[in-house]
């Protein structure tokens, strides 16, 4: 079994999380459209996409905005104005969005963003990127089999621990992918190849109920935070399984990814899961976390570090 260790590139660590897996949040405080941003600061950079509010009843899409001016400060400093990145047209379901290219962030150290657009009071938001934290003795113990339908069913085991940082308030978000790479022939008999991409399993489940993870609505994971064990080593235990058609896919690397992330992180995206869950007993919705002056949405920032595993040697 091969455990090897890697970075996270831009347009994985940021992107899988900002416009592929979690779905634009509308936030109903009012029925004028308001500004309103999702963005990610990492230590690769900052990507943000910039919309439209609407009414959770407004079934239009969503108006995604590609003529801001999007700027990222430390303190009064301006670092650098982000460019706008429109999709192609082979990936027309990914909206416009704003990137940097020189700026790196230190650790723990804040960073403003302030969007500018016509007609429009300009919206800002502060984060900062906490220092990671590492996961240890990372297991992946895969069985592959394949069904009646020659579709191959992958259960696997997974354990991993981590050394919380004590006197440290740190929030974490875990996440597993199945990198892919689906393929078909042409006329004259080659393998044409897709880009690899990456799914997310949702069925993974851990092993241990009383362990602190709280399941992430739609298979992205689990979320916690420290407070049951801070400065302590936690041992974490997963059993999970996925499939696919060997015919049309081959299947990559198996990737665990330990996100140490912001409080502003964390607090948007537990509120997003309660109200997926609909646990508040009161009968009534849970309110979105915001974090952007006179707007809406989240900046948030999170370091990423990836366990990488082959299906075999």
């Amino acid at each position: 079994m091969v455990n090897t260790y890697i970075k996270l590139l831009l347009p994985f660590a940021l992107l899988v999380s900002l416009v592929s897996c979690e779905d634009v949040v509308d936030l109903p405080l009012s029925e004028v459209p308001k500004l309103a941003i999702r963005s990610d600061l990492s230590q690769d950079g900052l990507v943000a996409v910039v919309y439209l509010s609407k009414q959770v009843t407004d079934n239009q899409p969503t108006e995604y905005i590609e003529n801001a001016k999007v700027k990222v400060f430390k303190g009064d400093q301006f670092l650098e104005e982000l460019s706008v990145v429109r999709p192609s047209d082979s990936n027309t379901n990914n909206p416009p969005f704003y990137k940097t290219h020189l700026f790196k962030p230190d650790f723990d150290v804040e960073y403003t963003l302030v969007v500018e657009v016509e007609n429009f009071k300009s919206i800002s938001s502060t984060t900062s990127v906490p220092k990671p934290v590492n996961l240890e003795d990372v297991q992946f113990s895969p069985a592959v089999n394949t069904d009646a339908n020659n579709i191959v069913v992958v259960d696997f085991d997974i354990s991993m621990s981590l050394k919380d940082p004590l006197s440290v308030r740190n929030f974490y978000h875990l996440k597993f992918y199945q990198e892919l790479v689906d393929y078909t022939l042409d006329a004259s008999g080659d393998t044409i190849f897709s880009e690899p991409y990456f799914d997310t399993p949702t069925h993974i489940e851990k092993i241990d109920e009383l362990s602190p993870p709280q399941r992430y609505k739609g298979g992205q994971g689990y979320l916690f935070n420290d407070v049951d064990f801070d400065g302590q080593k936690l041992t974490l235990n997963f059993k999970g399984h996925y499939t696919y058609n060997p015919l049309k896919t081959i299947p990559g690397t198996f990737r665990i990814e330990l996100r140490t992330v912001s409080e502003d992180y964390f607090l948007f995206h537990d509120s997003i899961n309660r109200q997926g869950q609909g646990n508040n007993h009161l009968g009534e919705g849970v309110v979105v976390y915001n974090n952007i002056d006179n707007g809406l949405g989240n900046f948030a920032g999170f370091t990423s570090k990836v366990n990488a595993f082959k299906l075999s040697d």
